[in-house]
């Protein structure tokens, strides 16, 4: 069994955006000019490419993967081995954007990850994203057991 986990958008909210209104100007130029075309792939690349973990739990292998346009999944598996564990670590992001007349647009992302990391207890890979710490706690449990990996608590 394969579980996905999308972790966060390519070039955050805001780039999300304008991804979409790119592809919505390509979509409404279609009719007049053939090369919209290309602005409609750059629009849904930027728009729809995301971040994302994968956990084959049968064959204990992960990968941190790129989804192109939401749905193509590339990145390179690597294998789980006992000298493995798992931690929660918390995220804080914010990303900023300015306009014409240049006041600030900011946005704010809290959320907790749950990480692979080695034993020297230093993160390998995210595999999951949670909103908060009892969901964290719980999703922490979950892949400990699946996976067979311990539960280590992190310094930072």
């Amino acid at each position: 069994m394969q579980k996905i986990n999308r972790l966060g958008k390519l070039l955050g909210p805001v780039g999300s955006i304008a991804g979409y209104f790119i592809a919505l100007v390509g979509i409404i130029q279609l009719f007049s000019s053939f090369l919209a075309i290309v602005l409609i792939i750059i629009g849904l690349f930027i728009g729809f490419t995301s971040f994302a973990a994968q956990v084959d739990f049968g064959n204990k292998r992960f990968r941190n993967a790129l989804l192109l346009f939401g749905i193509i999944p590339v990145g390179k598996w690597q294998s789980i081995d006992s000298s493995m564990g798992l931690s929660v670590n918390r995220l804080n992001r914010a990303w900023r954007t300015y306009s014409s007349s240049n006041r600030s647009f900011d946005i704010a992302d809290s959320d907790y990850r749950i990480v692979i990391v080695d034993k020297q207890v230093n993160p390998l890979a995210d595999i999951q994203r949670v909103q908060s710490l009892e969901k964290a706690n719980e999703t922490l449990v979950y892949y400990s057991e699946k996976l067979g990996l311990p539960i280590v608590k992190q310094g930072s």
